[in-house]
């Protein structure tokens, strides 16, 4: 009777699906759009940046993520814009996600003020074929998972995703604060469940000149989905305006110590730019997997929108 009794509690409860915070990234001090809206435009050109991470590439299924995204100032908006796009996988869970932006930004106490939000719609997708239980049976390319809730097909949920986002940049400081997905409605994914979890993002950088030619940033990037927090310290060396070399550490205490990485960029051209990071784990799991590696590739163009655009050009026919 107990056990009559559990098997229909279970069919009429829905899974729900949890996972780490969202994509990590060593690199957040050459992307900080990725968590932050209201730093659109802060480069004061059109910045497209692509990043891609493996996480953990010696371990099977290990998460992964891709990252593409383009902002600009729009003078004639009193702000800036831009949209991005981001898809990373854990398991047999893929998320896509597709955003767009805006952020008034002013004059304000010897810097600027941004203040914006973003929204988008996502997609996860779970692959049930690919799941393996305790008590299931795999024979022959047959799937029975014994489970009354788990499926067998590939199982897709759609949702929408918010952000507001403020920030505060001065000569040599940058401070960003940022809430995502506060009020986020559940996706069901077959008789699974799916929710994304609320997050606080905060990130600080300071600039220090301590050379003619070295320019020293450390920085700080706080992720909390107010159960949990974890922390990434830095800093990183600008030589000579073209070369970047940094150390940074995850995590604040013997719970929380995930991973130390160590960064390198360079400045190809005026409009190129190249970051490497790769990190060695400090948790449990270093001894199986073999590091994470995250790359990013940026390309800025000086155009601007809306206002304070050079004159059109005017040709004369006697020179053509």
């Amino acid at each position: 009777m107990k056990n009559w009794i559990l098997h229909i509690a279970i069919l009429l409860w829905y899974v729900s699906l949890a996972a780490q915070q969202g994509p990590q990234t060593s690199l957040v001090a050459f992307n900080p759009y990725m968590d932050h809206a209201s730093y659109a435009g802060m480069d004061r050109l059109l910045s497209i940046t692509g990043q891609v991470r493996s996480q953990w590439s010696g371990l099977s299924q290990s998460p992964s993520t891709q990252y593409l995204s383009a902002h600009m100032p729009v003078y004639s908006l009193l702000g800036a814009a831009g949209v991005d796009i981001q898809s990373s996988q854990a398991g047999q869970l893929r998320f896509t996600q597709v955003r767009a932006s805006y952020n008034h930004v002013r004059p304000f106490i010897n810097g600027l003020l941004s203040v914006g939000g973003r929204f988008g719609f996502n997609q996860t997708a779970l692959d049930g074929s690919n799941i393996r239980t305790p008590s299931g049976t795999y024979i022959d390319g047959s799937t029975n998972h014994n489970d009354p809730v788990l499926g067998i097909n590939r199982e897709v949920g759609t949702g929408v995703n918010w952000e507001i986002s403020g920030l505060y940049s001065a000569s040599n400081l940058v401070v960003a604060v940022s809430l995502s997905d506060l009020l986020v409605p559940v996706q069901r994914l077959g008789n699974a469940t799916y929710k994304s979890d609320k997050t606080v993002h905060v990130y600080s950088k300071y600039d220090l000149q301590v050379m003619e030619s070295v320019v020293l940033s450390p920085n700080i990037s706080l992720r909390s989905n107010l159960n949990y927090t974890q922390i990434d310290i830095g800093a990183n060396a600008l030589i000579s305006g073209r070369n970047t070399v940094g150390l940074g550490l995850r995590g604040y205490n013997s719970t929380s110590l995930d991973a130390l990485n160590i960064y390198a960029g360079h400045r190809v051209n005026e409009k190129f730019s190249i970051y490497y990071a790769y990190e060695t784990g400090l948790s449990d799991l270093k001894y199986v997997n073999n590091g994470t590696h995250d790359l990013i590739l940026k390309y800025q163009l000086n155009a601007l929108v809306g206002k304070n655009l050079p004159p059109k050009k005017s040709y004369n026919p006697r020179f053509l």
